[in-house]
């Protein structure tokens, strides 16, 4: 498959579990790895014809089985290598969202799903531990199961029909949506494979055309599926949301552009809203023509260039995008009920979900050929970089743009419910 098909295609699956041949597991492991080439993989498998069940390690060199006293009843599960500290660093929850996507598409495009619950699997730590006498700690849990969600359905709902109002730029269709190829199997894209190992040949960016910056944005924080809109609960329970997990749909990452030079958008600094005018991303039509709902919105004509470019030591011509997170939202319905409280572990997941989104968009960098930079903030919470970066004027406007959606009942959720905090800057070289 390609990557923006395993995008467009990305559920959370609750399927059962079967034992893959050695050859799928490595393969997925393979692939998984490149998320974070230094760090080790722990694998958990059933028994199998083909290996034990057990925990294994796994860093691209050996594969190896730690123990057999713990087993898995899905396909395998996964865990990064992570060692306990006071205060985990922001660049280790990052890096462990990187290996979650990484690790998500990868099994979507052999036809098989995951589910990441927020919790800790304090078994297989205290387990792995004792076995290794090292001090590892694996904050959540990923599983690799049965997909048991339906395939893409094209949404039968009317089309919204829109006028552009000031400050608003639509973004380009996502490649695999046009002329509905997706719908009827005729979308061939760049291969998955061909975008993690980084096999395309490198190129400029077109700073004349949106269509890249639309592409980005989009395998970031895009949303998944068209169907049964008009009902985010359904769609939720469904499978359906982001191009990448959530915390039970807080939804808690905002892509911030800055923009110096490209095509026809102004200087000024950005917001990127992927659920589009109706709060539920349906194809909208403007002057008589079908285009996929998702836009960047203007909250200033501030783009403080100068200013970013002599804080991090960096350069950047066309345009920077700034990953910020919502603390507070992640989980932020599920947490409130008994059984959210007592199986639900909120503490980090913003910053984890951060580091899928930054996965995205370095897959689709990669598989437009463009050449990528990107910076992991060493102090998100220090006050300057919310005048740096204008973020009260960025949360203002994403709040009052949420207050005018369509359907504002069903979305309450996609305003803010804390503040914005910085966490990466990705940019094209």
């Amino acid at each position: 498959m390609s990557l923006q098909e395993c995008l467009a295609s990305r559920k959370d699956c609750s399927g059962e579990g079967r034992p893959l041949p050695m050859t799928e597991v490595l393969d997925i492991c393979n692939s998984t790895h490149q998320a974070a080439p230094s760090k080790s993989l722990f694998i958990v498998l059933p028994d199998s014809s083909d290996y034990k069940g057990g925990i294994y390690m796994y860093n691209n060199k050996e594969f190896i089985l730690i123990t057999d006293k713990e087993k898995t009843r899905y396909s395998m599960e996964l865990y990064p290598e992570l060692i306990w500290k006071e205060s985990i660093e922001l660049k280790e929850l990052i890096r462990l969202g990187l290996i979650w996507q990484y690790l998500s598409l990868k099994v979507g495009s052999i036809g098989l799903g995951v589910s990441q619950r927020a919790r800790a699997p304090k078994k297989i730590n205290k387990l792995l531990n004792s076995v290794t006498k090292q001090n590892y700690i694996f904050i959540y849990s990923v599983a690799v199961r049965d997909r048991d969600r339906k395939a893409l359905v094209e949404d039968p709902s009317e089309f919204l029909k829109k006028e552009l109002e000031e400050g608003i730029y639509l973004l380009d269709t996502p490649d695999c949506y046009k002329n509905r190829a997706i719908y009827e199997n005729r979308y061939h894209g760049v291969p998955l494979d061909a975008a993690i190992f980084n096999q395309i040949e490198k190129k400029s960016p077109k700073p004349s055309s949106i269509h890249e910056l639309s592409q980005l944005l989009w395998a970031c924080q895009g949303e998944t599926d068209h169907t049964t809109h008009g009902n985010r609960d359904v769609l939720e329970k469904n499978g359906y949301g982001r191009v990448h997990a959530t915390g039970c749909a807080g939804y808690a990452v905002y892509p911030i552009l800055i923009v110096n030079n490209i095509a026809d958008l102004p200087k000024g600094a950005y917001f990127y809203n992927p659920i589009g005018f109706s709060g539920l991303n349906r194809w909208i039509r403007l002057h008589d023509r079908l285009n996929y709902d998702h836009f960047l919105q203007k909250f200033t004509s501030k783009n403080s260039k100068a200013e970013i470019e002599k804080e991090f030591g960096i350069n950047f011509s066309n345009y920077i995008i700034l990953l910020c997170i919502d603390r507070k939202k992640p989980c932020s319905g599920f947490t409130h009920s008994k059984i959210g409280k007592l199986f639900m572990n909120t503490k980090y997941w913003a910053e984890v979900e951060a580091g899928m989104a930054l996965a995205g968009l370095q897959l689709q960098a990669n598989a437009l050929g463009l050449q990528w930079q990107k910076l992991i903030l060493s102090n998100p919470d220090d006050p300057k970089l919310r005048r740096l970066f204008n973020l009260d004027s960025a949360e203002h406007t994403i709040n009052k743009m949420a207050s005018n959606l369509v359907n504002l009942s069903k979305n309450e959720n996609l305003s803010l419910k804390g503040h914005l905090v910085p966490t990466v800057l990705f940019f094209l070289k």
